[in-house]
């Protein structure tokens, strides 16, 4: 391949990620995405040891431990609190799923709305209660602690702002050149020492955050910055190097129209010998092409080119993109023979026990539409007399969150749907 495509390739990241305003994406993209929500006593009692080790040094390990079971009722009760916020939230909010709630752990799903922060709506579920019990905490040591010293929602191991922004930058690098495919560049960069965990896989788009120890979230940040200063460095060095010695072995291409076709006169003189038995021939020249459309003139302003390319690209992410989820009538049949099954199974404690499997039976997906921005909505019935009195909101003394049917029915239908990577898709009870 060319220098220049080299060149271009390596200035369009690198200007991409100098201009990431990380803050600003996080407002403008991240915070927007879909968000699992975990939130854990385990990590929890984390934070909580971590705080005393950083900020109370001259307390021993039996009084930390001393500390963290005086405040053990008060944790329970944070979990519970919690719990039953996200309960009432997803029951009045059709994009908000509790797809788990036990004593210990509470998990929740945020489906994209209208363009709202569901980072802003996953601190609301909180944000008071960890006052109340950061309080508690502070009262037990004799000092004010403040909540960022103890907890805070943090993203999952390299699933991170920063992560995601040197992805959208990559991605948008690789776009822009056309030559230079994504796994041309991780392996690019691999080779010259960059950690490719600053490189987050965004395929879903989704966000995973839980409640975790501040010390670990900063660690991570720390991290994160020290890889994508490698990044820099390394794009600076690429450059530098191209500039010197006129192109970059180690950065591979599409291969040119001449180099094609000298590829193919030498595999079409050895293919007849590799038929020949006991003649040992070399390995077939591997042809790279080129993913641009040479064969459609371009008519019209660079501007109105520069569009219509872009649709061809969508549209083949598109098609590349289409599977069991575009098949809504072979998913309906899919769901509809595996949801007993799977309900019967996820059928224990706290949440309703199967007795006599009516239940489980009568649990039927009706219909698989599309959303406006074009992701499944799963519409399913099951036998409401009886078993609507355990829905919360209700009015039923009965309902608790740990039986309602439409978190039991959720699981399991989330459950088979992973099994189809279907991704991003709604629930509802019809």
């Amino acid at each position: 391949m060319s220098a220049q495509s080299q060149k271009k390739f390596l200035k369009t990241l690198l200007s991409e990620i100098e201009a990431k305003d990380v803050e600003a994406y996080r407002r403008a993209t991240a915070d927007k995405q879909h968000h699992n929500f975990t939130l854990s006593r385990r990590a929890i009692r984390k934070g909580i040891k971590d705080y005393l080790r950083d900020f109370h040094p001259e307390l021993t390990k039996t009084q930390h431990n001393a500390i963290l079971k005086q405040l053990d009722p008060s944790v329970k009760q944070f979990i519970k609190k919690v719990g039953d916020n996200l309960v009432t939230l997803a029951a009045k909010d059709d994009t908000v799923s509790v797809t788990r709630n036990t004593l210990a752990t509470k998990q929740a799903t945020f489906e994209v709305k209208q363009g709202k922060s569901r980072y802003d709506k996953v601190y609301s579920r909180y944000s008071q209660e960890l006052k109340t019990l950061i309080g508690q905490l502070s009262i037990v040591v004799g000092r004010e602690a403040k909540s960022r010293e103890v907890l805070n929602l943090s993203h999952a191991d390299f699933e991170g702002i920063i992560e995601s922004a040197v992805a959208d930058a990559l991605d948008k690098a690789v776009e822009e050149d056309g030559l230079i495919t994504q796994k041309m560049a991780e392996g690019f960069l691999a080779e010259r020492g960059v950690d490719l965990k600053v490189i987050r896989d965004t395929k879903t788009s989704t966000m995973n955050v839980s409640l975790a120890s501040s010390a670990v979230n900063a660690a991570d940040k720390d991290a994160s910055k020290a890889r994508i200063a490698k990044l820099r460095e390394a794009l600076e060095e690429a450059l530098q190097e191209l500039s010197d010695n006129g192109i970059l072995a180690d950065l591979p291409g599409s291969d040119s129209f001449k180099k094609i076709k000298e590829k193919e006169v030498i595999n079409d003189i050895l293919d007849p010998f590799r038929r020949i038995k006991n003649v040992t021939v070399s390995k077939k020249n591997k042809i790279k092409h080129s993913k641009t459309n040479t064969s459609q003139k371009v008519t019209g302003s660079p501007k109105v080119a520069v569009v219509k390319a872009k649709a061809r690209r969508a549209k083949a992410r598109r098609k590349q993109k289409a599977g069991a989820a575009s098949r809504p009538l072979e998913l309906l049949g899919v769901f509809n023979q595996r949801l007993p099954e799977t309900v019967r199974r996820n059928m224990q404690e706290p949440a309703l026990v199967n007795r006599t499997g009516t239940f489980a039976s009568s649990v039927k997906v009706t219909e698989i539409q599309k959303t406006p921005k074009g992701f499944p909505s799963i519409g399913y019935t099951y036998k409401r007399d009886p078993y609507e009195v355990f829905e919360v909101g209700s009015g039923n003394t009965r309902a608790t969150p740990e039986r309602d049917p439409r978190i039991l029915i959720d699981k399991s239908i989330r459950e088979i749907a992973a099994q189809f990577a279907i991704g991003r898709f709604y629930t509802r009870r019809v």
